[in-house]
């Protein structure tokens, strides 16, 4: 059975974040790639998106362990 193979652009969509966020995280993660310097193109499989959808996301929305609500 082929694995399907997702794009930046797809993991952006599927999340609702900017395609910079996912390259950025690619970058730093080890995902696969074609091309070089600029012009590489990511390529996500399954389990990567899995591994994108539980980093920890930095920033305002980021909760912190001692905050109450």
């Amino acid at each position: 059975m082929a694995q399907k193979l997702l794009t930046t652009k797809d993991i952006s969509e599927r999340c609702g974040c900017e395609t910079q966020t996912v390259s950025r995280w690619a970058s730093e993660n080890d995902v696969s790639y074609v091309g070089e310097n600029k012009r590489k193109t990511y390529i996500f499989t399954e389990a990567d998106y899995e591994r994108f959808l539980q980093r920890p996301k930095p920033g305002k929305r980021a909760k912190k362990a001692d905050e109450k609500k």
